[in-house]
């Protein structure tokens, strides 16, 4: 029978795989590192393992199981969202911030995907709630308006970012073909709307800092 043993550090002997490291950190960067090439559903212990050139037992003395992995991988996220200094009005503070984290997210596509489920975070992006409702406070809400405006400052944000991958090319064959199902006639200004080129997602993505600024505007209001 073949051999199933392993070396100490859990790599199949044999394998000829070049390794990094064995260590929770490695293990995170492995694992977002599938989920941005291949997509969340891809991310297992055992497809984590094989980018590592290891045993999926191996992973076991640094992630129990797949759900702390994905919170490691969220928490390595939001450790790595540089917040923006600056001088300046608390508005204008506030679009450097949220500019930051959306173009951050955008990077990592997976976590939207993670946060849509509604019951993992990373503990880490605390700091970025804590710095946002700092701000809010400060251009003259009190708390409980400022938390009020913070959800209404992330769920744009979030809405945003998860409308970003029926942008991509490999989507508008199946969409245009569902448009020419709609009578045109009945709906005019959407007919004027859809006459202007389409918005890539690189337009899109220039749409969010106006939409963001006009929505602190209304939320900043006296």
């Amino acid at each position: 029978m073949p051999s199933t043993t392993t070396d100490s550090d859990g790599t199949p002997p044999g394998t000829g795989k070049r390794r990094v490291p064995l260590n929770r950190g490695s293990v995170v960067a492995a694992g977002r590192r599938v989920a941005r090439d291949e997509g969340l559903s891809a991310v297992t212990l055992r497809r984590v393992a094989a980018e590592l050139g290891v045993t999926a037992m191996a992973l076991y003395r640094h992630v129990g199981d797949k759900r702390e992995l994905l919170v490691a991988m969220l928490d390595d996220v939001a450790e790595q969202l540089v917040l923006p200094d600056g001088d300046g009005p608390p508005s204008d503070r506030l679009v450097l911030a949220f500019r930051a984290l959306h173009d951050h997210l955008t990077a990592e596509p997976w976590v939207v995907e993670v946060l849509k489920a509604g019951e993992l975070f990373g503990p880490r992006a605390s700091r970025f709630v804590e710095h946002v409702l700092a701000l809010l406070e400060e251009a003259g809400l009190t708390e409980e308006q400022a938390a009020d405006a913070y959800w209404a400052l992330w769920w744009y944000t979030f809405g945003h970012l998860s409308y970003l991958p029926a942008l991509r090319p490999e989507g508008r064959p199946a969409r245009h073909e569902l448009m020419t199902r709609v009578r045109m006639n009945d709906h005019p200004r959407l007919a004027r709307m859809l006459s202007r080129p389409p918005r890539q997602a690189t337009a899109a993505q220039d749409a969010f800092v106006p939409g963001l600024r006009a929505l602190l505007r209304g939320l900043l209001a006296d």
